[in-house]
């Protein structure tokens, strides 16, 4: 035991002494303390502030932008063109819009042909030529095994009604 004892003070001696060494990066220290001492930094002067020139406005002698006159459609309605019936009786289709129902298959019997509908609800109806379905009064005007084909009235810019084609594409 007693010559281990001399060695581990020797290690712990050395140990001792490494710790107090230098990291050797002394000059690299001073050069960066010293590098830029006789500088100084460069400042930019702040641009300098134009005085914009002052305008009054008067509205005493131009139209009012939100009036009644300006807010109404200009022009006149044609009563020749499509239009909604308001009196015509609502079918159960009518209450979704027209991208939340799926078409799911078709029903056949002769010449008559019938679209299978799915709502979002979950209930399925059937609908043939002339039904309606969609909140734009869509109507159907033809079906096929892959689809379903309908016009659409949508209200246009001006107030006036516009027919759009849309459809319904059977489910994979």
């Amino acid at each position: 035991m007693k010559p281990v004892l001399p060695l581990l003070m020797a290690v712990l001696f050395c140990a001792a002494l490494s710790g107090c060494s230098s990291d050797g990066l002394e000059d690299l220290r001073d050069f960066v303390k010293n590098a830029h001492a006789d500088r100084k930094p460069k400042v930019e002067p702040l641009p300098e502030i134009k005085m914009q020139e002052t305008f009054i406005y008067s509205s005493a002698n131009l139209t009012d932008p939100f009036g009644a006159f300006n807010l109404k459609p200009q022009g006149q309605k044609s009563a020749s063109g499509p239009r909604p019936d308001p009196n015509r009786r609502k079918e159960p289709l009518e209450d979704y819009p027209l991208d939340a129902l799926k078409m799911v298959g078709t029903l056949t019997r002769g010449k008559q042909a019938w679209a299978v509908i799915q709502a979002p609800d979950g209930t399925v109806h059937r609908a043939q030529v002339g039904d309606h379905l969609g909140q734009n009064s869509g109507m159907i005007n033809k079906i096929t095994d892959e689809k379903v084909d309908l016009i659409e009235l949508i209200q246009g810019t001006m107030g006036d009604w516009v027919e759009r084609e849309a459809n319904l594409t059977l489910l994979e």
